[in-house]
Formats: C-alpha cells, sequence, structure tokens
C-alpha cells in the first residue's frame, strides 16, 4: 500500500519507575532521517482519568514524507539538528516503517512493568477524528481500534496490546486549540538521578517569555518543569508561541540536556471536559458542571475540602490538599453561591475533582445594625423573642424580622476563575493565562 505520506504513532512505552514515550519521537526522527518530517512531533494527551495508565496518558505521533515549504527545527540530539517541512508528499509504505519503528519500540519500552502495554501504528490516512475525541473524554474499547485500523496501514502490538488505542488516537487528533512543548533529555548516566536546574534561571525565564505558562509554583516556590520521575526528561517548556521556546529552553541554567525535541500538542486546552447536567455524569469522565452551593465546604482528613452543587441533582465536589490556596477560595465558599465547576469524576465516592473554578455569581449577605424604629414614637423597638419580630414597648406596634438595620457585607473571595496552585495542574487543564489572554 502506498501513501502520500505516513503516519508513526505510539504509546504506552513508560512506566511510573522510568522511561518516557516521548523520548523515542527523537529516537524515530533519527532513525528514519532519509526521510522529511512534517510538522512538528505531536505529543497528545488523553482521558486523564483512565485507570490503568502509566503517568501522564500522552501519545506521540509523527509523519514522515517527501518536505514541501519552508523547513524549521524540531529536534537536537547532541550537536546534531533535525529539521521539519510545512507540508509534504510522497509515495510511502508503511512497511518501509514497520521493522525499524520496532526496533525503537521494543528497545526502549519497560518490559518489566505490568501496566506497560506498548503498541505502534504505521498508517497511510489519518482515522477520523471522532477516534480522538472519545479517547480524550471516554474509554475506547480495543477491538474498535483495531477494526478502525484495518486496511489503513500496519500496527503491532506488545503484551495485552492496549497502547494501540493512544497510538492510534494520537495519529487522529486534528488541532482545534493547540500548544507547543520544547522537551529537554538528560544524559543517559544521569537517569534516575536528581536534577539539578536553577531556581532562579527558571523564574527569570518565566519573567521573560510570557507566552509560556506553569513554569513555576510561586505558592510552593518550586520548579514546575520538571518532573518527579526516573524517567529521561530533564524539564519541559509550554507555550503558544514554538518560536519562544529554544531562547526560553537556552535561559535554564543547571544540567546540560543530551538532547530536545518540539512538539506540538493538546495540553493546557481543556479537551478533555464535556458541560453535563449532572444526572448525565459517567465514570472516568471530566465534566463541567454548573450549579448552586447546597452544603458549604467541610474539611476531611488530609485537609481535603468537600462541598456540594445542585442543579437539580446533586453531587460532592473536591478540592484536595495539593492545590494549596485555592483551598482558602473554596472555604469561602456559603450555602447559595452559584458556580461552574470543571473536573474530573471519581466514581468512589461519586464526587468531581476540581480543575479549577468559576463563581458566577455570589449569595449576598447582610449584617445587622440594629432593631427597627417604631414608625409611632420612633424610638427602637425591642425583640420579641427568638425568629418573633420586634415590638415597640411604649406603643404596642410590632415589626418583623426583615425590618431590622441590615447593610451588606463584604465576601472575601468574588466572581471570576481560580484555578489551583501550578504543581497541581493536569496536562490538559487549561490555565487561567491562556483563557484570559
Amino acid at each position: 500500500m502506498l501513501a502520500m505520506t505516513v503516519y508513526v504513532g505510539i504509546d504506552d512505552t513508560d512506566s511510573r519507575t522510568g522511561m518516557c514515550t516521548t523520548y523515542l519521537a527523537s529516537e524515530l526522527i533519527r532513525e528514519f532521517e532519509e526521510y522529511d518530517l512534517i510538522g512538528y512531533p505531536r505529543l497528545v494527551r488523553l482521558n486523564p482519568n483512565i485507570p490503568w495508565k502509566t503517568r501522564g496518558n500522552g501519545a506521540i505521533c509523527l509523519r514522515f514524507g517527501k518536505g514541501r515549504g519552508g523547513k524549521f527545527p524540531v529536534c537536537r540530539i547532541e550537536d546534531q539538528e533535525f529539521f521539519a517541512f510545512e507540508r509534504g508528499d510522497g509515495s510511502l509504505s508503511p512497511s518501509e516503517f514497520e521493522e525499524g519503528v520496532a526496533k525503537v519500540v521494543e528497545s526502549h519500552f519497560m518490559t518489566d512493568d505490568e501496566n506497560t502495554n506498548p503498541a505502534f501504528v504505521v498508517l497511510s490516512r489519518k482515522p477520523a477524528s471522532s477516534l480522538y475525541w472519545r479517547a480524550v473524554r471516554d474509554v475506547v474499547a480495543l477491538e474498535d481500534v483495531k477494526r478502525l485500523v484495518s486496511g489503513n496501514g500496519l500496527y503491532r502490538v506488545y503484551k495485552n496490546g492496549r497502547g494501540l488505542i493512544g497510538a492510534t488516537s494520537a495519529v487522529s487528533w486534528r488541532p482545534r486549540d493547540r500548544t507547543y512543548e520544547i522537551i529537554t533529555y538528560r544524559q543517559r548516566d544521569k537517569w534516575g538521578t536528581e536534577r539539578a536546574l536553577k531556581k532562579g534561571s527558571v523564574m527569570a525565564m518565566d519573567e521573560r517569555f510570557d507566552s509560556t505558562f506553569n513554569n513555576f509554583d510561586y505558592e510552593e516556590d518550586g520548579i514546575a518543569i520538571a518532573p518527579n520521575s526516573p524517567c529521561p526528561v530533564l524539564f519541559g517548556i509550554r507555550g503558544d508561541d514554538p518560536e519562544d521556546l529554544v531562547p526560553a529552553m537556552s535561559a535554564i541554567r543547571g544540567e546540560k540536556a543530551q538532547r530536545w525535541t518540539i512538539f506540538l500538542t493538546n495540553q493546557g486546552t481543556d479537551e478533555h471536559l464535556v458541560k453535563r447536567r449532572i444526572r448525565n455524569i459517567g465514570k472516568n469522565q471530566s465534566v463541567i458542571v454548573q450549579g448552586k452551593v447546597v452544603k458549604p465546604p467541610r474539611r476531611i482528613q488530609g485537609g481535603h475540602l468537600i462541598f456540594r452543587i445542585s442543579d437539580g441533582d446533586e453531587i460532592d465536589c473536591a478540592a484536595y490538599e495539593p492545590s494549596k490556596k485555592f483551598r482558602k477560595v473554596v472555604s469561602e465558599l456559603l450555602e447559595g453561591d452559584e458556580l461552574t465547576v470543571y473536573g474530573s469524576v471519581r466514581d468512589k465516592p461519586r464526587t468531581v475533582n476540581v480543575e479549577k473554578l468559576q463563581i458566577n455569581s455570589l449569595k449576598a449577605i447582610k449584617e445587622k445594625e440594629g432593631n427597627p424604629e417604631c414608625p409611632q414614637c420612633g424610638r427602637r423597638m425591642k425583640s420579641a423573642g427568638s425568629n418573633a419580630g420586634y415590638r415597640c414597648r411604649r406603643c404596642h406596634v410590632r415589626a418583623g424580622e426583615e425590618k431590622a438595620k441590615r447593610s451588606p457585607v463584604a465576601r472575601p473571595i468574588s466572581p471570576g476563575f481560580y484555578e489551583p496552585t501550578v504543581s497541581a495542574r493536569r496536562h490538559l487543564s487549561k490555565p487561567l493565562k491562556r483563557i484570559q489572554n
């Protein structure tokens, strides 16, 4: 089967103890350097609620062919720089790539981890984008993907082959919103050791390059661009302008990277979220729900806050301890406040784990200034008892509780968006910086 260009998708080669699927992108670029890379390599994050995911549930896709138009740098391995083209064509067969992709995957995936189940595809055409939307928002059956791939190229699976879902879904992604990330990788002998980055340089980079986001956690006074896992990644910088990423990377001081790759991504786009009524919320989904607070926040063991909203039906929402000062906002919510909650659904107990929050309106609170005045004599009336209103002892005139003098009380929070601290944000969650710019 010949194709104008071919698409290579890979997923599930990493584990919680090592490797990173994105690392294989640079290995593929080097393996197939006799072909042209078309467009940026793609890093596609899928449903973050999938229980069997390894770490960030990210898959990669690269497109090869004969490059046309302008070219731009996308990867450097030691002193060798690799470029991609704006567009491409060609006359390629997926079979030309099968053994090379297999060699890269088989030499890098974490074979001993029971949760690592790799797969790759080499496709002649992009599958329908509906596959991506299902994979980023719901659960996709492996057999459905096998049928979809059949006749459109080839695939290879390892162990239970679940990675085929992510690999094919990454190919099917057609960007609406998009961001970019430059990921740097460590020297091999550094893998698994503590990363050494200069905190001040990360802060300076964050201030200098406004198109980047989620670089530094100012609440925790910590670097947010470096992972905590023993994977090959040194750090990654995300942003809206790919031309800012290499200069931003170069501004970081400390341990030197052995290689880097720039990816086109769906990170920071909120594409995992779907607006739903509470009654329609399902397991393993990420949702946007509007409702009124019917039970104010309560603190549970671990410092987490739980509150309940209703749109006719009710559901609990949780702000977890790692969200830090965000919990202070949540703690000020009162019964009657109207909210839009963005978050992922935990099935047991059924809860929306809050990724960000929009306060649409706040219940007005008034503070009693004094008892009402008697309309006949003008003197201050006295309480007639608990919830019994007021009476004038001289004139015997009565007045209801609503006649007391009250003045508005300023709430410590106001309508608008609120989000957790940087280190508590998910890959797919759109930061307020991108919403407000």
